[in-house]
């Protein structure tokens, strides 16, 4: 792990308050500026009563749907008033009836001295009472009269009892509810959708008025026969068996009510639902009630889910934020950055809103500013990555977004991110800016045909894009430079700014130690190709190997690359030397942080030496302690630095013993420098000056591989290759 200096800790102590603060500010913009528009509305309660004057035109504020409480009620009464009033023939009436027509005739036939008993018995028996005086009226007719009597009350009785008898009770509440017919169901039976005449029901009651006529014809049969004792008859003994199901009635009326769909009507947006100094309507009060109800759409559980649901994308963001962060000591200070954006492209989309209500495209929406700027910020296309993926979280709430709203906006940030390179020139801006307009024009237009976007909208869509690219690349290409500048921040514009030979620091080690300059030029150059080839910052190598030696500028003398003739080291003792060399690293800090130079940049002045041993000073010790029999301490002679922690500062520390190394070999070849390269990259290994800097042997395979090619570019005139002739 990266050990934080003093200057760190104390930079970086209030940064976890800060980023606690910055969550709970961007999760809960987050989750009320979607909420504004409905909290606006609900604010706004129209309370009308019944004939009251209007105090003003009122507008719908949005769609609405209003149900049309009189209509739909209309159609549910028509509904009901389709369902028949249902009656059946009941068996058991009827066969009750059929057995006391039976033993009445039985006994009324019969010629034993006890039928009149008989006869009051059964009555009695079944509780019949001969309020019409029937039976001594019987009693007075003749035998051929009173067989024609039964016979005409068998057949009679028949008829009555198939097409049913129904309670004078249950006709008159079905004629009072209105109907002139019924449904007649015999069984489980149905007569379908057939209907019988109310008119042609028989009850006790109307059994003078429709039998009589039917009754005349046995008169021409017998003359004396009375058609009022077969009417009087069955009223006595006949129950009613045609039953009034009024149960399943309102059963059925029920459930025919409830099939009726509401009457509904869309109301659009911005349609006059009332006018002023009118009266109100009872529809416009209801109307007026029911727009207040779509004030607010979402429930307590929706708003529960909502919250939940911006507090999770923050958090899972920023943990996968840390963790894409890879333990960098500005991850925090990242973070920061990363919040502060994203809230103010939160508080962006809620401007947006409010200054176009209802007219909001997805393409309108602020969701590349904030990986455009930390893709600048950073150079890490994972961060980025993480920051688009949140605001299209984010965005995802709008009340106007789609169900393509998130997918648009992850596909625009990760296109912008895959066409967008690090700009060098002024032509990569605006290379970046072509490419960034064309790629998201394309998937705002994909992704909005797929939701069934409207033709008529595809260019305002694709204007809007690309303004919406061209001013996101602007805030970012104004406000990079200032927090770079505050924060020190080694951006690839800043490196390349304080890379530049007329620094002062470069300025004056070129003039007083060209050829520590002219080393730092080629270890440069060797970086800048090695960390190309293991994945590393190629622009933050090359820095680091420019400044790497810069401690060398107050002592010159004492370095071998400056010296021509005379070496300083020779008239004093190993001992001093190696604390000169020591020094030039303590210095080479002091000096960039000085200058300004970004903390990465510090870091690979601090460890481009980690603790390695000062060889040749340490043998030179090791030679005199011999001679007076004493011991050397190789602490004493070694570097008390951190050793590399990134794969940048590893890379200029090979990159800088390999360039001095080989530049001092006499008669070189191919096959010695590979060995030379080899041994110094492996004695680096050995010592364990790699052991955190995050380079793997693969890594390190390819390092050596390029430094080869390069070394021998660069002093190519001088290698002989074994096979060529001399």
């Amino acid at each position: 792990m990266r050990k934080l200096s003093r200057q760190r800790s104390a930079g970086s102590r209030y940064q976890p308050l800060i980023i606690i603060m910055l969550m709970i500010l961007v999760t809960g913009c987050a989750f009320f500026i979607p909420l504004l528009p409905h909290i606006s509305s609900a604010s706004k309660q129209f309370t009308y009563q019944v004939g009251q004057l209007a105090e003003e035109d009122i507008f719908a504020p949005r769609d609405f749907i209003h149900v049309d409480a009189e209509k739909t009620e209309e159609r549910r009464l028509a509904a009901e008033r389709a369902i028949l009033p249902i009656a059946s023939l009941n068996l058991r009436q009827t066969s009750l009836s059929y057995t006391r027509l039976d033993i009445f005739s039985k006994l009324l036939l019969s010629e034993t001295d006890q039928r009149e008993s008989n006869l009051y018995t059964f009555l009695g028996s079944e509780n019949l009472v001969d309020r019409r005086n029937l039976l001594q009226r019987l009693f007075l007719l003749k035998e051929a009269e009173l067989a024609y009597y039964v016979a005409t009350l068998n057949e009679t009785a028949s008829m009555v009892l198939s097409r049913g008898l129904m309670d004078h009770d249950s006709y008159e509440r079905i004629t009072s509810d209105g109907y002139d017919s019924f449904h007649l169901e015999m069984g489980v039976q149905s007569h379908g959708d057939e209907s019988d005449s109310l008119d042609e029901v028989l009850t006790k009651e109307n059994l003078d008025d429709l039998l009589f006529a039917y009754l005349r014809g046995y008169i021409r049969q017998q003359s004396s026969f009375q058609p009022q004792l077969i009417i009087d008859t069955l009223v006595l003994l006949l129950e009613n068996n045609l039953i009034y199901d009024e149960a399943k009635t309102l059963s059925l009326r029920s459930q025919a009510r409830a099939k009726v769909e509401l009457v509904q009507i869309a109301i659009p947006k911005n349609t006059k639902l009332v006018s002023k100094d009118t009266p109100l309507t009872a529809n416009q009060v209801r109307m007026l009630e029911t727009m207040n109800e779509y004030s607010f759409l979402y429930t307590p559980t929706q708003l529960l889910a909502r919250a939940i649901f911006t507090i999770m994308v923050t958090l899972v963001g920023c943990r996968a934020f840390i963790l894409f962060a890879q333990g960098h000591f500005r991850s925090n200070l990242y973070l920061i950055l990363a919040l502060s954006v994203l809230l103010i492209s939160v508080l962006l989309i809620g401007l947006i809103g409010w200054l176009m209500p209802g007219t909001v495209l997805d393409s309108h929406l602020p969701v590349l500013l904030a990986p455009m700027f930390i893709l600048q910020i950073t150079d890490k296309k994972r961060l980025a990555f993480i920051t688009s993926l949140m605001i299209s979280s984010y965005v995802a709430l709008l009340p106007t977004s789609s169900m393509m709203t998130f997918f648009f906006s992850i596909a625009t940030g990760s296109l912008v991110l895959w066409t967008f390179q690090s700009a060098q020139r002024r032509l990569d801006t605006l290379s970046n800016w072509a490419y960034g307009a064309i790629t998201t024009s394309f998937a705002a237009l994909v992704a909005n045909m797929l939701v069934g976007l409207d033709s008529h909208l595809y260019l305002p869509l694709v204007f809007g894009m690309i303004i919406n690219v061209t001013v996101s690349m602007i805030l970012v290409e104004v406000s990079v430079p200032i927090f770079e500048r505050l924060l020190n921040i080694p951006t690839p514009y800043r490196l390349m700014e304080i890379s530049r030979e007329d620094n002062p620091l470069l300025d004056r080690m070129a003039q007083v130690a060209q050829g520590s300059f002219t080393h730092s030029r080629h270890v440069a150059e060797l970086a800048y190709v090695a960390a190309k080839t293991v994945g590393a910052n190629p622009l933050l190598a090359r820095v680091g190997a420019m400044f790497h030696d810069i401690g060398k500028s107050d002592h010159p003398e004492y370095y071998i690359e400056n010296q021509t003739e005379e070496n300083k080291h020779d008239d004093i003792k190993p001992s001093l030397s190696v604390a000169i060399i020591k020094s030039h690293v303590k210095l080479g800090v002091e000096k960039g942080r000085e200058a300004g130079l970004p903390q990465e940049v510090l870091d690979i002045i601090g460890q481009h030496h980690g603790n390695d041993v000062i060889q040749f000073f340490y043998s030179e010790a090791i030679k005199e302690a011999q001679e007076r029999s004493g011991e050397v301490n190789i602490e004493d002679y070694s570097y008390n630095n951190e050793i590399p922690q990134t794969k940048e500062a590893a890379v200029v520390m090979l990159a800088d013993v390999v360039e001095a190394a080989t530049r001092t070999m006499k008669k070189p070849t191919h096959s010695k420098y590979q060995k030379q390269i080899r041994k110094l990259i492996m004695g680096k290994v050995d010592r364990g000056q790699l052991k955190d800097s995050g380079l793997s042997l693969t890594d390190l395979d390819r390092i050596e591989e390029v430094f080869l090619q390069q070394i021998i570019g660069r002093d190519h005139h001088r290698i002989e290759y074994p096979q060529e002739e001399e």
